[in-house]
């Protein structure tokens, strides 16, 4: 009797462990069979901004992704389900507003790969201006040429985790130029950067990341600019009226008063006024050196009273002594009545 009663005791004690154990044993497979965060996730753009196509490609080098059913769920609803579906696209919404992305793959080994990525959109708008110079009442910005000097601002328009707009003051940024940071002109605060184009001819690309130093929303956005070369335009300098910035020649003049004078103009060379340092003018016409009797950018053309209808070629071109891929040059006609053999000076 004592011995059936320790093996009763005995049965007891190893079906209440199996109880126990077989649980637990079950979950602890489940467990086992998932493999959280196992994805490499690749996101073009890395930073979207509102209403933007974003495209997501999904890699896993243990396992073969090509075999394996991978199931797509946005903002908590499955979209797109099948076998080896490793790229999904979907658009962004409002500015700010999150997307959740839910990704599930089951191999066939019966492991299951989980990994969320939540994307909001953020943006900013680059402006920028060069140093080069226009006239008064010139409608437009100064064209970016070689050598210029350019300032870039960043303007963002981030909204984080909180659903709150960041300032753009308390935003970490990194500026890089032909994909190179520019580490001294990077960091807490501050958003604008300044360059002077090289003196290879050739486009430029800036670009620039913002980040927040509470949350990590993160907004990027890049320019490229294409240097033009600068230009000279005449305008006639009327003794009543001044300069006439509101009509230039093109190409053709008829003389009719007894002299005029002319001024050339440089657009975009780097300076702030008409006399821009650093420019020299060579004037010309009908391919004889004039230059002596000009005063730097302007000359006054007269008629003597021996001279018969006819026309000159006029001819000016500047370059700048320290820019020196900064240069422009112009032709006009000046057509004058019989009245002089020659036009003077």
């Amino acid at each position: 009797m004592k011995l059936r009663s320790v093996y009763s005791s005995f049965l007891l004690f190893v079906l209440f462990g199996v109880l126990l154990y077989t649980p637990h044993t079950s979950v602890h497979a489940q467990l086992m069979n998932i493999i959280p965060d196992a994805l490499d996730v690749t996101i073009s753009p890395q930073n979207p901004g509102a209403d933007t196509r974003v495209n997501i490609d999904i890699r896993n080098y243990s396992t073969d992704l090509d075999r394996a059913t991978i199931t797509w769920s946005l903002n908590g609803k499955q979209t797109q389900k099948g076998i080896g579906l490793t790229h999904f696209e979907f658009r962004t919404g409002a500015l700010g507003t999150p997307s959740s992305i839910d990704i599930m793959v089951s191999t066939l080994s019966g492991k299951t790969i989980r990994k969320n990525i939540t994307i909001r959109p953020s943006e900013i708008d680059l402006v920028w201006e060069t140093g080069g110079y226009t006239p008064p009442f010139y409608k437009g910005r100064a064209s970016y040429v070689n050598q210029g000097f350019v300032t870039m601002v960043a303007i963002p328009n981030m909204v984080g985790k909180n659903g709150q707009k960041l300032n753009p003051k308390n935003l970490v940024y990194k500026w890089s130029v032909d994909g190179e940071v520019q580490g001294s002109d990077s960091g807490y605060g501050k958003n604008s950067y300044s360059f002077r184009g090289s003196i290879v001819p050739k486009s430029t690309e800036i670009s620039v990341e913002a980040s927040s130093l509470s949350d990590g929303t993160q907004a990027s956005a890049r320019i490229e600019l294409d240097p033009e070369r600068p230009e000279i335009l005449i305008y006639k300098d009327d003794p009543i009226y001044g300069v006439l910035y509101n009509k230039a020649l093109l190409g053709n003049f008829t003389l009719t008063e007894d002299e005029a004078t002319f001024v050339a103009v440089p657009y975009f060379f780097s300076g702030k006024t008409s006399v821009v340092p650093h420019l020299s003018y060579a004037w010309s016409m009908n391919g004889a050196d004039i230059s002596g009797v000009a005063k730097k950018n302007r000359v006054t053309l007269r008629k003597n009273d021996q001279t018969e209808a006819g026309s000159a070629q006029v001819s000016v071109s500047t370059e700048n002594s320290r820019e020196i891929l900064q240069s422009a040059g112009y032709d006009f006609l000046v057509s004058f009545e019989a009245k002089a053999r020659e036009i003077a000076f």
